[in-house]
């Protein structure tokens, strides 16, 4: 993939991963915003149930582009697409719900992942093994 290309798209997946974590920080911002007034009426029963459905059933998409569950495996056996994500995700930062622990176990995937077909860094350049 041609140099430019590939900075495109790793600046869409930035893009993508901030959004996301916005998204994430407002559904779980909603559940502790309708928590006070669930006992006044149905009405607000409900409408906290709903922040507490849609919290975990959208988190795994939003949290990780391709989804988290199996992100770690992916980066693991050298998926290249899911190593871009990764790294994207390292580069960015976001700071959500669970995002420091996803942060250091994706930092500790990628370090060690080799994509296929690539070799793998020298030893100087990988750091120390944890």
């Amino acid at each position: 993939m041609p140099r430019r290309r590939q900075d495109r798209e790793s600046d869409r997946l930035k893009k993508r991963i901030i959004e996301n974590a916005a998204e994430i920080v407002r559904l779980h911002a909603r559940i502790r915003e309708t928590l006070a007034d669930r006992e006044e009426n149905s009405v607000k029963r409900r409408e906290w149930e709903e922040a507490c459905k849609d919290f975990p059933a959208r988190y795994d998409a939003l949290a990780f582009p391709g989804g988290y569950g199996g992100a770690l495996d992916r980066i693991s056996s050298g998926d290249p697409k899911a190593i871009e994500v990764g790294i994207c995700f390292l580069e960015c930062r976001p700071y959500f719900f669970r995002s420091g622990y996803m942060f250091k176990d994706i930092f500790r995937r990628c370090r060690r992942a080799t994509v296929p077909g690539a070799g793998s860094a020298p030893e100087d350049y990988r750091g120390e093994t944890a």
